[in-house]
């Protein structure tokens, strides 16, 4: 379908590594519509044969202090039952309790889910908008390779967490610019870095803003035509690290949500002519049980190492998609993934992603610009409910708890990019003395001070607000 006459800006968030029966399934109970879960619906079984079942009960924080596996290997093993490799039917979902055994966690943990009423924020809006139940990862696999075809719309066949690959590739914001149109990633600030690195590479620093510059630019109704929205990685000071990210307190992330959208409701003109998709990047080896289904349109991209042809999606993982244009209490079924992201932008403001995307995955997405059915922008506000508990800066920080992979990869990918552009400097940071998130964080604050020097004027006059308050 053709561009949208009332929207002027698509804001996308993208949050860590839960999955959609994690997040969302419960709300299956209020909603039958929504393909979710309740107590004893599915099953894994342990690794003494014993069934174990999905089940509330979810923790904010502590419940998953080892990171369950999501790499490709991992993922499959969840998706399949099997080890990578071994020739498997379609998926089955059976895996998941033992995959999170075999990196020393309880099999019943990785099964839990959150009740609404624990994730009022994310739930008040999937209630008030529309709720995108069959949104896949792109890739089964970790979150650069799935943040790429959310960037690139394809992630060239890499399976890995190194951006240097994706340097000079035609990107959603290039893109966008030929075009004539502005594009943005807004990370928290410079101690918590950016997933969406790899476009420093090319000296491509027009595309960045901070969290305050965000919260200004709604305000003055001055956003880029396209924005994406990053979390705070690490707990610093009295900001909660808000990602949700295993083992991140998750009611931070949820009320880092309800921020995003209250800064977009801070003008009236930027809410008319908005719509906010709230996504994760993948599942975060977390258990879901909707099996992923084949790629009818791959685009040739191919992996070697390891053997993959990109032939089936990953896990299903939460998508809320907001705007004075939808209908409220929307379940939709379309199949999404990440490549339905510069589907969508594409096709709002440069054409139809068949003739203008460049890879077959973005071209034939489906993009959210149906959900907008309504002629007169909606501006009632969802049904808000308090948090069961009230979140403050005395709430368990991961600063001087061991780094996880998300955070050493991150430690990898800034230390590869500035050895490119500052080699001298590079060299006298050592990745491998990284142990705890408040090292990583500090790793990370010195490597985007030198990589991207125009965040620190920013970040000391932006007035950026904690992520975990609401």
């Amino acid at each position: 379908m053709g561009p949208h006459p009332n929207i002027k800006h698509i804001v996308v968030l993208m949050m860590e590594n839960r999955s959609f029966d994690h997040i969302l399934g419960y709300l299956m109970m209020e909603n039958p519509e929504i393909d979710g879960v309740t107590d004893n619906l599915y099953s894994n079984t342990d690794s003494t044969g014993e069934p174990v079942r999905t089940t509330s009960g979810a923790a904010y924080q502590g419940q998953l202090i080892l990171d369950p596996g999501h790499d490709v290997d991992d993922v499959y093993f969840q998706m399949y039952g099997v080890a990578f490799g071994t020739p498997a039917g379609d998926p089955n979902m059976s895996g998941f309790a033992q995959s999170y055994e075999q990196q020393g966690g309880g099999a019943q943990d990785i099964m839990r889910c959150f009740k609404p009423e624990q994730v009022p924020n994310t739930a008040a809006l999937a209630r008030a908008y529309a709720v995108c139940d069959r949104w896949f990862s792109s890739v089964p696999g970790p979150t650069l390779p799935n943040r790429a075809f959310a960037h690139f719309g394809t992630s060239f066949g890499r399976l890995d967490m190194s951006p240097v690959y994706f340097s000079g590739k035609p990107s959603i914001y290039s893109r966008l610019t030929a075009a004539g149109a502005q594009a943005k990633i807004y990370y928290y600030a410079p101690w918590s870095g950016t997933m969406g690195l790899t476009f420093l590479l090319t000296n491509q620093r027009q595309y960045f803003g901070l969290w305050g510059d965000f919260l200004s630019d709604c305000k003055n109704n001055k956003l880029p035509q396209y924005s994406f929205v990053e979390p705070p990685y690490y707990d610093n000071g009295a900001t909660i690290a808000a990602d949700q990210h295993p083992d991140h307190n998750i009611q931070a992330g949820d009320n880092f949500v309800r921020q995003v959208y209250e800064a977009v409701r801070s003008n009236d003109d930027t809410w008319h002519s908005t719509l906010l998709l709230v996504v994760w990047d993948e599942h975060g080896g977390i258990f879901d049980h909707v099996a992923p289904p084949k790629v009818e349109h791959p685009d040739g991209f191919t992996s070697t190492a390891p053997v993959f042809d990109f032939d089936h999606y990953g896990v299903r993982v939460p998508a809320i998609v907001i705007s004075p244009y939808i209908q409220p209490g929307v379940v939709d079924h379309t199949l999404y993934e990440h490549a339905s992201i510069p589907a969508t932008a594409t096709a709002q403001f440069i054409g139809a992603p068949r003739t203008n995307a460049p890879y077959a995955r973005e071209q034939w997405a489906n993009q959210l610009l149906a959900l907008l059915e309504l002629d007169a922008p909606r501006d009632a506000p969802p049904n808000w409910a308090a948090q069961p508990v009230d979140l403050s800066p005395d709430a368990v920080s991961r600063a001087t708890a061991a780094a996880a992979k998300l955070h050493l990869d991150q430690v990898n990918e800034v230390h590869t990019v500035l050895a490119q552009s500052q080699p001298e400097l590079a060299a006298q940071m050592d990745p491998s003395s990284v142990r705890t998130e408040g090292d990583a964080s500090q790793f990370v604050a010195t490597a985007m001070a030198a990589l991207h020097p125009q965040a620190a004027p920013l970040a000391a006059g932006a007035g950026a607000s904690p992520g975990g308050s609401q």
